[in-house]
């Protein structure tokens, strides 16, 4: 059970009662499901949306990391990203929820697994190496120059930014999670409708 209310639901939330956060409730929920059909968040945001208007900001810069930015449309190297840093920070549900997405995309269940071994698992390739080394090192905060550079070298300034700023992102996603301790369900993982696309189109390419 979660150490705090999952708002799955707008009344779910224990200050419904108040005008304003209701107002903010109904924007996030609008904004969660556009299409106007009822549904519910998965657990990550029922606990995120405790604050709603938060919850609604943290949304509005999902839907750009996932589908406005360039370094992310590389779905196995981010998936390979989530999948170090969610091993790194143990984050047992974020690591499980990405399993599929991951596989999908064509990161192996032996990949996946042989993370804590990338620098000697002859399971990776030099590009993997450098997604997973870089991450690690944006977690631990001790990016050298010398690795920026080479992550530069390979995807650009822009690049190099934004696969920065993503590692930030799901960590920030990992730690919440962990500190939060919503129970791990298939159901309560899915993606939302908004971002379901984007699986169906991982299973029709793999």
């Amino acid at each position: 059970m979660a150490r705090v209310t999952e708002v799955f639901r707008p009344e779910d939330h224990p200050g419904i009662a108040d005008p304003a956060t209701r107002a903010d409730l109904s924007a996030l929920f609008a904004h969660l499901f556009p299409d106007g059909a009822p549904g519910e968040p998965h657990a990550g945001y029922a606990v995120l949306a405790q604050s709603p208007r938060l919850a609604l900001a943290v949304a509005k810069m999902s839907d750009c990391v996932l589908g406005e930015i360039g370094w992310t449309r590389r779905r196995d190297l981010r998936e390979l990203s989530v999948q170090a840093l969610n091993w790194h920070y143990a984050c047992d549900f974020s690591f499980q929820a990405h399993l599929g997405y991951a596989e999908l995309s064509g990161i192996t269940p032996e990949q996946q697994a042989a993370i804590p071994l990338w620098r000697t698992s002859r399971l990776f390739d030099d590009e993997q190496r450098l997604v997973i080394e870089h991450t690690l090192a944006c977690i631990a905060g001790d990016v050298s120059e010398e690795l920026f550079g080479r992550v530069k070298a390979r995807f650009g300034e822009a690049g190099a930014v934004e696969f920065t700023v993503t590692v930030g992102w799901w960590s920030l996603w990992a730690m919440l999670l962990n500190a939060t301790r919503p129970a791990f369900a298939a159901e309560r993982s899915r993606p939302l409708p908004k971002d379901a696309g984007e699986l169906e189109q991982f299973r029709r390419e793999a």
